[in-house]
């Protein structure tokens, strides 16, 4: 039988590929909603949209893909160009626009294996996330974006604290026999919009005396995280954040440039997700060494995310617990 009857000829093939295709999508919009129909169709604009300003190609594994692409091409049209002449005692010839459409098969066969590799490994995160399958991804999503706001705040408080304190670091006060008096996050109200809760505070009288009993209830947003409800302590208002030991407990006053290692890779504060302490708490601070969760006095995200930290230079990033470790030990003594 000629070759050419037996694959039916391109036109064919691509018949029967625009057929599953729409078989498939009109499955689809049977058994699936309206929304989720559209994104198969044309979600994909979005996606190009969003990512596509966002990509910065590789001029040389551009040009590598491409060279490669060519040479398929080429022994693909050879290939098949004499396996066509040797099928047939009649001369003829195979088409360059044949070779065209078996390598743009091969490609998207490819693009499809790749996919349905992302589609599988994403599948499997869902089935193990501690997360339920169903919930309001878009509220965290806020409430995420919202604590690191809240971090970044702190950051630039602190930076503004330094510039107006004699270059020193917000830290948690003692008095002359060790006993806690006043915490870091109490000296940043000013700089967080705060002035007037600042100003009711007795600094002359411990934060547990019943003269700062107000305005330690008193809730600050800064210092809340949205993926918490409780944002009380006893009849004290919570903080969702607490410093590094390194930084805000420490015995005498740190300065920016205290930090050999580093602005970014030195941590001024963090989001814990458990064992919350009231702002006004001078010991509200974690050791980074006891790692970013499981810890019960260590740093933690919501839901078992990773902790988001804000750095000595007022930005903002998680760490892996290999990371953490070997960050923790860079602040001097």
């Amino acid at each position: 039988m000629d070759l050419q009857r037996r694959i039916g000829g391109p036109k064919l093939l691509a018949a029967l590929l625009g057929g599953f295709t729409l078989l498939f999508l009109l499955c689809a919009g049977l058994v699936l909603p309206f929304e989720v129909l559209y994104r198969l169709a044309a979600g994909w604009v979005n996606y190009l949209g969003r990512v596509v300003p966002q990509l910065r190609p590789d001029p040389w594994v551009v040009a590598t893909a491409l060279v490669c692409l060519a040479g398929v091409s080429f022994g693909t049209h050879r290939f098949a160009r004499w396996v066509y002449a040797a099928t047939s005692p009649e001369p003829r010839r195979w088409r360059r626009k044949w070779t065209a459409l078996l390598v743009g098969l091969f490609v998207l066969a490819f693009a499809a294996g790749t996919a349905f590799t992302g589609m599988a490994h994403q599948t499997a995160w869902l089935v193990r996330s501690p997360e339920p399958l169903v919930s309001d991804r878009r509220a965290a999503a806020v409430a995420r974006i919202r604590s690191t706001n809240n971090l970044k705040q702190i950051g630039l408080a602190a930076h503004n604290y330094h510039d107006d304190r004699a270059a020193e670091l917000p830290r948690s006060r003692f008095d002359a026999a060790g006993r806690p008096t006043h915490s870091w996050q109490a000296a940043l109200l000013p700089y967080l919009e705060e002035e007037p809760l600042y100003r009711t505070i007795d600094f002359t009288k411990p934060w547990t005396d019943p003269a700062n009993a107000q305005p330690m209830a008193a809730r600050v947003k800064p210092f809340l995280n949205p993926s918490f409800d409780a944002d009380t302590v006893g009849d004290r208002a919570a903080s969702h954040y607490a410093g590094n030991v390194a930084v805000v407990l420490s015995d005498v006053p740190r300065r920016l440039a205290d930090f050999p290692a580093g602005l970014s890779n030195t941590i001024l504060a963090g989001e814990v997700s458990g064992g919350f302490r009231a702002w006004g708490d001078p010991l509200n601070a974690r050791d980074p060494r006891l790692g970013v969760a499981g810890h019960p006095h260590g740093f933690g995200g919501p839901r078992g995310r990773p902790a988001r930290f804000v750095m000595a230079d007022a930005t903002t990033r998680t760490f892996d617990p290999q990371e953490l470790a070997a960050l923790v030990g860079k602040v001097p003594e």
